[in-house]
């Protein structure tokens, strides 16, 4: 299974923006690397707190084809509201 990792930083994830291929199952290894973080794609059944300094996997298996937009749950500071993710699935 392919493993992904994204750090989650203030004020972004990096990278912003994912791939992936319907029905292919992967890893998102998530990383905050500064103070607690979270990630909500709504539309990929998708929530998490992510701790600072420590590493979360998530494993996904995309069903729909289309963007799916994310963002940061836990509220970090000013920049907050500019912390977004997309997700890309392809047929």
């Amino acid at each position: 299974m392919p493993t992904i990792s994204i750090h989650a930083r203030c004020y972004e994830f990096s990278p912003s923006e994912i791939t992936l291929t319907r029905g292919q199952p992967v890893k998102l290894v998530f990383i905050a690397d500064d103070v607690s973080h979270g990630i909500v794609i709504p539309d990929l059944g998708l929530k998490a707190d992510l701790p600072k300094h420590k590493a979360l996997t998530l494993s996904l298996t995309p069903a729909r084809v289309g963007d799916f937009d994310g963002e940061c749950s836990r509220y970090c500071g000013s920049g907050h509201s500019d912390m977004t993710f997309v997700v890309h699935v392809r047929p």
